[in-house]
């Protein structure tokens, strides 16, 4: 994320490894749905590096509307690797990496956390990846823009991409707008560190507290439990549950 830590070391962390990532999947909700795609565009010293795609079998048949939206059939994946081999694999690939980026970081980031957690596999290649989530960035560098979605994005930016919802194809058309990011980033860094400054009274949610401090959402409330995070208000979510809000310059002086 755009910390005031991440700004002052920005030579250095520009120059690391962020594992871009993209997934198709059967629902929006990790409980419930499961991975049909998992692709990631390594990104390494500001230049894309290599990259890893896979169909994943899934244990139900593809929902049509899915089918339509991403072109996924059941045929495309019936002889595809089972979810466990997939997320084996991929954290061989990634392991070593600074960060975990996505368009909606939250989103990839849930489903695969709850997924390597439900097959019994380490997180610890996982958890220590810092977060950088495209859509926050592009909030913050460009805030004329009327929309942050990926294909307004890829429309914005003059990018070419065969398919779209496609996991692979969208990982790299994110990991070049990382890299339109990285170039925005290093011109405003004054502007931005000022940026940063002026708003450590403003109020974040739980999730953007998870994308501050590149931890699960449970681990946000656990620290509330545990009083290393001091709540300023409570509010209710769109799913009738209790959210939290912190103060910037408290989250800040955890990063």
């Amino acid at each position: 994320m755009l910390t005031r830590k991440f700004l002052l070391n920005l030579e250095e962390n520009l120059k690391k490894s962020f594992c871009v990532t993209d997934i198709e999947t059967t629902g929006q909700k990790p409980e419930d749905s499961e991975i049909i795609e998992l692709a990631t565009v390594k990104v390494e010293d500001g230049k894309i590096k290599n990259t890893f795609c896979s169909y994943i079998k899934p244990k139900f048949p593809i929902p049509s509307y899915i089918t339509q939206m991403t072109g996924i059939k059941d045929e495309d994946v019936k002889d595809a690797p089972p979810l466990k081999k997939v997320l084996n694999d991929w954290l061989s690939f990634i392991e070593g990496s600074n960060y975990f980026c996505a368009h909606n970081v939250m989103f990839d980031y849930d489903f695969i956390y709850k997924h390597l957690q439900d097959n019994k596999i380490s997180l610890d290649v996982l958890t220590p990846l810092k977060f950088f989530c495209t859509v926050k960035a592009t909030r913050v560098l460009y805030p004329e823009l009327e929309s942050r979605k990926l294909g307004d994005l890829i429309k914005h930016f003059k990018l070419t991409t065969e398919k779209r919802h496609r996991a692979l194809d969208d990982a790299m058309a994110t990991a070049k707008i990382l890299l339109i990011c990285f170039e925005k980033i290093v011109k405003e860094k004054t502007k931005l560190l000022s940026k940063v400054e002026d708003s450590q009274q403003d109020k974040l949610k739980s999730f953007e507290v998870a994308e501050y401090l590149s931890v699960p959402k449970e681990k946000v409330y656990q620290m509330v439990q545990s009083g290393r995070l001091n709540v300023v208000e409570t509010y209710t979510t769109r799913n009738g549950y209790e959210g939290y809000l912190f103060l910037r310059k408290d989250i800040e002086e955890l990063v």
